[in-house]
């Protein structure tokens, strides 16, 4: 619980060099991220600070701290991050700065009152269809061939999926270009923000130009949108919705709305789809086990709504995999005020970082953390902040409704037509983005039930205990 106090406890961390202090922590933090999360729990507790004797920056692990730092907003707020501190009248700000996550308080609640209704589950079942359709597309491309990089089909598919149901584009073309000007944008913000300089041909202007074609083309989409009448792609349910004192989304909340839940639906599910391949590829037995499900119920055929509810080992897979490695394996939150966690005081502006990642892995909450066990959630149930892939508390992620019904149809499709094989002995590192860094090469085989687990290398191994 976070209450006004004061102590005298220093909170426990590591000793960094005086010039450096909790910099050479972020360094670490960034460049093997989940170890290093691992090992500051494991050494010190709870709660950490980056740089013994300085508590800008700290560590909270576990349900408790995570239901103190996400059940509160208004005291521990959301960062905007480097988007805040930009000139609210650039392209870039009005198509990403007024997004949901960066919302707080009256607004936020406000904005996610419109938004809900857009991803209820009965509103997300109607898009079953176009997920199906773009689904099927993707596994006939795979007939003639016999290796695919999976993270990027996975990633090109939930780019056309998030495209063709929150637009509602039919245009095959049109939903490639808008969708790549979309992931050209996301791929590149990052790097654009780190040096906010707006000189022709730096990454920054290039960032500026593409925002403002992007701006254009989803004002005139609205515009297109407002006049043809309400149509059930995400879009237009959003311009169409209204609050009970009357209240609707402005162009500009939109423009920004649309522009995250691409990132949102686009990269995330993208890294939850592929890291659950991967564990399956690992885990032959379990593979054997949800294709007998999937035939059983399906006979070939993309899955209903009613028979997805027919699939529960379907159904824990995911939930084992997005465990395992949850696409949002850190978060962070700010103190906007004097207060106390776990018994240390904090000063206002004071930077909390938490871990979902993390938290999945306490033994305490899950037996044999670190290894893929989906059939644990036949009867285990674990509370919104012991397990939080989606996030927790008023921040949680608005869209995991679609999410999930994305992962499900396309598990569901691919391993009825295909069984997919690692490379023996290729390296899967995984980076603070939840991503494999080197890509994923797998070799593809029509469904012929020859499940077998190939070795890999790299950091996976540290993470995951993997079949043998």
């Amino acid at each position: 619980m976070a209450t006004t106090m004061h102590t005298s406890k220093t909170i426990p961390g590591p000793r960094t060099l005086p010039l450096l202090g909790w910099r050479a922590s972020i360094f670490k933090l960034y460049s093997d991220p989940f170890r290093y999360l691992s090992h500051l729990y494991a050494t010190y507790g709870p709660v950490v600070t980056l740089s013994k004797g300085d508590a800008s920056y700290i560590c909270a692990f576990g349900p408790e701290l995570n239901f103190a730092l996400l059940s509160n907003p208004t005291l521990f707020e959301v960062s905007a991050g480097p988007m805040e501190k930009l000139a609210q009248d650039t392209a870039l700000v009005r198509v990403g700065g007024h997004s949901l996550q960066m919302m707080r308080r009256e607004k936020h609640k406000q904005q996610r009152r419109l938004m809900q209704p857009a991803f209820h589950k009965q509103q997300v079942a109607h898009l079953l269809t176009d997920m199906v359709t773009l689904t099927s597309l993707m596994l006939d491309s795979w007939q003639e061939r016999t290796e695919i990089q999976l993270y990027r089909e996975m990633e090109l598919l939930t780019r056309d999926i998030v495209v063709k149901t929150l637009f509602g584009l039919d245009d095959k073309a049109e939903i490639e270009h808008l969708g790549s000007l979309l992931e050209r944008m996301v791929s590149s913000l990052m790097l654009a923000l780190i040096a906010p300089v707006n000189l022709p041909g730096t990454p920054y202007a290039r960032m500026q130009h593409m925002a403002e074609e992007l701006e254009t083309a989803l004002q005139a989409m609205i515009a297109r949108k407002r006049s043809q009448g309400e149509t059930t792609d995400l879009l237009s349910v959003l311009i169409h919705a209204h609050d009970e004192d009357g209240a609707t989304l402005s162009d500009l909340e939109l423009v920004s709305h649309a522009f995250t839940l691409f990132t949102a639906g686009h990269a995330t599910t993208t890294d939850a789809l592929t890291w659950a391949l991967f564990l399956l590829s690992q885990h032959p037995q379990v593979t054997a086990d949800l294709l007998d499900e999937v035939d059983g119920v399906l006979h070939g055929e993309a899955p209903t709504i009613e028979q997805l509810q027919q699939l529960p080992l379907l159904d824990y897979v995911i939930k084992e995999s997005l465990r395992l490695l949850p696409p949002g394996g850190i978060g962070q939150r700010k103190a906007m005020a004097p207060c106390e966690l776990e018994g240390y005081e904090l000063a206002e502006g004071t930077t909390i970082i938490y871990s979902e990642f993390l938290t999945h892995r306490l033994s305490e909450l899950y037996e044999q953390p670190d290894r893929f066990l989906p059939q644990r959630w036949a009867t285990l149930k674990r509370t919104a902040y012991e397990y939080l892939p989606f996030s927790a508390g008023q921040h949680r992620c608005i869209g995991s409704e679609f999410a999930l019904l994305e992962e499900k149809i396309t598990l569901a499709m691919l391993i009825q037509r295909y069984r997919l094989e690692g490379i023996s002995n290729a390296r899967i590192d995984l980076g603070l983005e939840m991503r494999p860094k080197h890509g994923m090469t797998m070799r593809i085989f029509p469904q012929d039930r020859q499940f077998k687990r190939v070795p890999v290398r790299g950091n996976i191994r540290d993470l995951v205990v993997l079949a043998e």
